[in-house]
């Protein structure tokens, strides 16, 4: 049987997941699920309305931003958690499962979750960006649309395969949803913050003033590529909120006169980095049972 077929096709940890899961929140009284979902639809609707008549692609960016990020560790904090909090992980390991079942059917089973999410949210943000972006080409626009989506949905992909590698190691769900969101704010908020302190006062000591929030302050070949590998600004041009709002100013700027693959190479660092996490999940998964990929 092929890798992807054991991983995915024929993997009843991610039907579990995706279908038996839904299955027994269905099963819930029937006012509970009103209470929860109507507020929501409405929610949606309004905000079609909106974007229909007023664009307002700001916020629609913003409201996908906080709901994919937000949503990320919540659905996935208990993942691995509550195998432990109820005892179930010992019989799971005695089950004919592979340690690449186990894990990716957890982790797809989440990702699932998220294109739903996407789904909702990337036609609303291309009707937005048409009702208001009048001035850039088709073409342009698509791939601003992709470019924004490859950074808002990479970065809720990472908080996924660190939140499920947080929930397998703290085997408690809360304490891997707070130390998710915790390190969230710190690396979107805190750091970035404190980093942009730093070098100012230190260009400042040098003689050397530097504006922060003046995105020209290297050379034209820096600009262009060197970005990329430039650490003194990694805490910055590798933050999410810092690259979306690039792509937001940069929208209608000549694609020579912008840095060279801004966003797109953020977006592919964050999926690579969230391999890396799921790589070492499965190296883990696979020592701790003794079982195959």
């Amino acid at each position: 049987m092929a890798l992807w077929q054991r991983w995915v096709s024929e993997n009843p940890v991610l039907r579990y997941h995706l279908f038996g899961q839904t299955r027994l929140m269905a099963r819930r009284p029937l006012w509970q699920i009103v209470i929860v979902t109507v507020p929501l639809v409405v929610l949606y609707l309004w905000l079609v309305y909106r974007v229909a008549n007023d664009g307002m692609p700001e916020l629609v960016i913003t409201l996908e931003c906080l709901a994919l990020w937000l949503v990320a560790p919540l659905m996935t904090h208990s993942v691995f958690a509550m195998e432990f909090e109820k005892a179930t992980w010992d019989m799971l390991v005695l089950t004919r499962l592979t340690a690449g079942q186990i894990v990716m059917g957890k982790f797809f089973s989440r990702l699932a979750l998220l294109s739903l999410f996407v789904c909702l949210f990337a036609p609303l943000l291309w009707m937005a960006a048409v009702h208001d972006f009048t001035a850039i080409s088709p073409f342009a626009l698509s791939f601003w649309l992709l470019q924004t989506q490859l950074v808002v949905v990479g970065w809720a992909v990472l908080l996924t395969a660190v939140t499920l590698w947080l929930s397998y190691w703290l085997k408690r769900g809360m304490v891997a949803a707070a130390v998710a969101f915790a390190g969230q704010v710190f690396i979107l908020f805190i750091l970035p913050a404190l980093w942009v302190l730093f070098l100012v006062m230190f260009y400042a000591s040098v003689g050397r003033p530097l504006d922060p929030f003046e995105f020209r302050f290297g050379q034209d070949s820096w600009l262009r590529y060197g970005w990329m590998i430039d650490l003194r600004f990694v805490a910055l041009f590798y933050n999410p909120i810092f690259t979306l709002a690039g792509l937001w100013f940069l929208r209608d700027t000549p694609s020579a006169q912008t840095p060279i693959l801004w966003g797109t190479w953020q977006g592919i660092v964050y999926l690579l980095m969230a391999s890396l996490f799921v790589t070492a999940l499965l190296r883990s998964v696979a020592k701790a049972t003794k079982k195959p990929l």
